[in-house]
C-alpha cells in the first residue's frame, strides 16, 4: 500500500493512498483493544478518533509497548488509526514529538487528512472537562496529573484556517471535532447542572468553548462551499441531525461510523 506523509507549507496534513473506507469513532478513554478488535473486520481504512483517546494517564513506557502491538495488529489488514485530543488527554501528546509509528497517528489540532479519492478531514480537537473540580482535588490528594487546565480547551486559529483555506479551495469535505457548534446537540446544560451547581465558572466556560467551535464553523461555511459532514464525540451519545445543509453526527464512545458521502 503506498501510504505516506507529506506537509503542505505551514499546514499539518497527512495522506492516505488506495484507501477503501473511512470511518470515524466517539471517545475510546483508553479502550484501544476494543477499538482495534472492531477493525478486524475491515481493510484499507482510516479510523479517525475523536478526542479523549486516554493519552497521558500512563508512562510514555506504557503507551510504547501498547501502541506497538496494536500497530503490528492494523498493519496487517492496512488499517491506520488517526488520533487528536480531546478534554481527557494530555496535549503534549499530540505537538508531534511522540514516537512514530507506520499505522498509527496523534495529530495536532488544525491537522488535514487527505484520504485520496474520499475526502479531505480537517481535525480540531479540544472542549471542557465538566468534572474539572472533581479532577482538581483528585490531583491534590493523588498527586497524578489527570487534568490540564485551559490547555484542554479548543482554540480558534485564524491563520491555520486562513493557510487550510488558501490550500484546499473548496476542498475540505468533512470537518471531525471533539465538541461541537452551539446550535449542535446538546443545545442545553440540563445534563452538566449538578457540576454547574458545584463549580460556578463553569457555564461561562462552556458558553466559550461552544463560541470557540462557532467561530470555526462560520470560517469554514463561507469559505468551503462542498462541507458536507461533521464528525464529533465527547457527549457519550448517538445523534444524527442537519444544519446549514451539513450532517452533523455525534459518535457514542467507540461507535464506528462509516462515512458515505450520498452528495
Amino acid at each position: 500500500m503506498a501510504e505516506k506523509v507529506k506537509e503542505l507549507k505551514k499546514v499539518n496534513s497527512i495522506y492516505f493512498d488506495d484507501i477503501k473506507t473511512l470511518a470515524f469513532c466517539g471517545d475510546i478513554h483508553g479502550e484501544f483493544g476494543s477499538t482495534t478488535f472492531k477493525l478486524d473486520n475491515y481493510t484499507d481504512t482510516v479510523l479517525i478518533v475523536c478526542g479523549d483517546i486516554g493519552m497521558g494517564f500512563h508512562s510514555d513506557e506504557y503507551y510504547f509497548s501498547l501502541f506497538k502491538r496494536i500497530n503490528l495488529k492494523l498493519s496487517k489488514n492496512r488499517n491506520y488509526l488517526v488520533m487528536f485530543r480531546g478534554n481527557h488527554d494530555n496535549p503534549d501528546f499530540f505537538n508531534g514529538s511522540f514516537k512514530k509509528y507506520s499505522n498509527i497517528y496523534l495529530v495536532p489540532d488544525y491537522t488535514v487528512v487527505e484520504v485520496s479519492g474520499i475526502a479531505n478531514v480537517l481535525c480540531v480537537g479540544g472542549a471542557t472537562s465538566i468534572d474539572r473540580s472533581y479532577r482538581i482535588k483528585q490531583e491534590l490528594q493523588n498527586r497524578r496529573k489527570i487534568y490540564w487546565g485551559d490547555a484542554e480547551l479548543p482554540y480558534f486559529d485564524r491563520q491555520a484556517l486562513h493557510e487550510i483555506n488558501s490550500l484546499y479551495v473548496d476542498n475540505i469535505q468533512i470537518v471531525a471535532t471533539h465538541t461541537c457548534p452551539s446550535f449542535a446537540y446538546p443545545t442545553t446544560k440540563q445534563n452538566v447542572q449538578e457540576w454547574i451547581n458545584i463549580d460556578e465558572s463553569l457555564s461561562q466556560t462552556l458558553d466559550n468553548e461552544r463560541n470557540t467551535m462557532d467561530k470555526i464553523f462560520e470560517m469554514l461555511r463561507t469559505t468551503q462551499k462542498h462541507l458536507t459532514d461533521w464528525y464529533y464525540g465527547h457527549f457519550h451519545e448517538h445523534r444524527l441531525e442537519q444544519h446549514y445543509g451539513i450532517n452533523f453526527r455525534l459518535c457514542d464512545c467507540n461507535e464506528v461510523n462509516i462515512f458515505r458521502n450520498y452528495k
